[in-house]
C-alpha cells in the first residue's frame, strides 16, 4: 500500500475513537480472512502468520484476499482454502465503486473473522465495510481504526515478519519471543518436472557442476516499481564471470518479461554462454528451479524471498530499502546471506552501494557452505 500522509492518519485516528468502544476479547475462528493482497515480498513475509494460525486452529478454513501480482506466492499453499483476488496490484490500485466491490464479495464469504497484518487503513476500511464481525489488526499510527481487537506489537521488532506475528498473541497463540517461523513456498510437481526436464535438454545440467541463478531484474511492473533497486547489470557481468571462471558454475538468468532484454544483455555480454529463462517460466517453476539451484542470487524483489523459502542458498543485494525491515531470511544458519549499504540515505546511487567484491566474497562462502 502506498504511504498514508500525515492527514489521513489524523483522520484514522478520529475515526478509531467510536470503534474502541466496541473492542471485545478474541473468539477463536470457524472461517477466517488473511486480507493482505500486496505485495509479491509483503505476501511471501506473512506465511510465517498463516503457518502458525493454521496449527493453532487446524478446523478454521483459512482464505486469503490477494493480488493478481501476488497470487503465485501462495497459490499452491495446503494451508488456504480459497484465494479471493483483489485486482491487479493490489486494493490502493482500485477506484471507490471497486473497493466497494471487493468488500461486498467479501461480505457474501461469511467469514466470522478477518486477520489484516499490514498497516492500512484502507484494508481495516474494507474489512469493516464487508462486515466480518471480528477484525484483527495493528493500529499503528491510527491505521487499523476500524479494528475490534488490535494486536500488540513485539517490542524491539520491526522486520515485516515479525509485525505480522504480532497478530499470534492477539489470537491466544503462545509464540515465544523471538520465535520467526520460515516463509513458505509450494512449488507444483508438475512445475519441479518441467524443469528438471528443460536443465538436461536446455543446460545439460546433471549436478555435476554448480548452478547459479541470477536473478538481475524485479519490481517491473508492479505497484512499488523502484529501477534504484536493481543491482547494475555490468556487476552481474562481472560477479557471473567470477563464478563461472572460479567455480565452473553454469549460470541461468531468470526473471518476468520485464526483465527479457536486461538478462538478454547480460548473457550478451559474460565470458562464456550463459542461459536465459527471463520472460519463460512461472514463479512456481523459479521456486522448484531454488530447490535444485546451488546458489541464488537477486535484487530485493519477490522471487528473492521464493528463493530463500525453498532453502536455496540465497544472496540478496539490497539497494535503497533496509532488509532489516523486508529482507528474505532463513531459519538456517548462513543460508541467506544479504548484502546493504545503508542505502535509505537519499539520494541513493549505486555508486556507494554493493560493490563487486562485496558479492564475490558472499557468493563463494554460499556456495563453499556444505549443505
Amino acid at each position: 500500500m502506498p504511504q498514508e500522509t500525515f492527514l489521513t492518519a489524523t483522520l484514522a485516528r478520529l475515526v478509531s475513537l467510536p470503534f474502541r468502544l466496541y473492542r471485545r476479547p478474541f473468539t477463536p475462528p470457524q472461517k477466517a480472512l488473511i486480507l493482505h493482497p500486496c505485495c509479491l515480498s509483503q505476501v511471501m513475509l506473512a506465511t510465517p502468520l498463516l503457518s502458525v494460525l493454521a496449527a493453532a486452529f487446524p478446523n478454521t478454513q483459512f482464505d486469503w484476499a490477494v493480488s493478481e501480482w501476488a497470487r503465485p506466492a501462495i497459490a499452491k499453499n495446503p494451508k488456504i482454502a480459497e484465494l479471493i483476488p483483489t485486482g491487479d496490484l493490489g486494493l490502493a490500485s482500485l477506484s471507490i465503486n471497486e473497493l466497494l466491490g471487493v468488500a461486498e464479495q467479501l461480505r457474501q464469504g461469511s467469514y466470522d473473522t478477518c486477520l489484516i497484518p499490514g498497516r492500512s487503513s484502507l484494508l481495516s476500511w474494507v474489512a469493516w465495510q464487508a462486515r466480518i464481525p471480528q477484525r484483527i489488526g495493528v493500529a499503528s499510527g491510527g491505521r487499523g481504526f476500524a479494528q475490534t481487537l488490535v494486536a500488540p506489537p513485539r517490542p524491539g521488532q520491526q522486520h515485516a515478519t515479525d509485525i505480522y506475528l504480532s497478530l499470534a498473541p492477539a489470537c491466544g497463540i503462545d509464540l515465544p519471543p523471538g520465535e520467526r517461523p520460515p516463509m513458505e513456498f509450494y512449488p507444483a510437481d508438475a512445475d519441479r518436472t518441467a524443469v528438471t526436464q528443460r536443465l538436461i535438454d536446455e543446460l545439460d545440467w546433471l549436478g555435476d557442476v554448480p548452478l547459479v541463478v541470477m536473478h538481475p531484474g524485479g519490481g517491473a511492473g508492479s505497484v512499488y516499481e523502484d529501477p534504484l533497486k536493481r543491482w547494475p547489470s555490468e556487476r552481474f557481468v562481472l560477479l557471473a564471470n567470477h563464478l563461472m571462471r572460479q567455480h565452473k558454475a553454469r549460470v541461468l538468468l531468470v526473471g518476468s518479461a520485464h526483465d527479457h532484454e536486461l538478462a538478454t544483455a547480460i548473457a550478451g555480454m559474460t565470458s562464456q554462454r550463459c542461459a536465459n529463462w527471463a520472460g519463460r517460466m512461472t514463479l512456481g517453476e523459479l521456486g522448484a528451479l531454488g530447490e535444485m539451484a546451488s546458489l541464488y542470487i537477486g535484487n530485493d524483489t519477490g522471487p528473492t524471498h521464493i528463493a530463500a523459502a525453498v532453502g536455496c542458498p540465497t544472496l540478496a543485494i539490497f539497494g535503497p530499502s533496509n532488509p532489516t525491515v523486508s529482507g528474505p531470511y532463513s531459519p538456517a544458519e548462513g543460508r541467506v546471506v544479504t548484502l546493504w549499504r545503508g542505502g535509505e540515505q537519499r539520494p541513493f546511487t549505486w555508486q556507494e552501494g554493493v560493490s563487486v567484491g562485496e558479492a564475490i566474497k558472499a557468493a563463494d562462502s554460499l556456495l563453499r557452505r556444505k549443505p
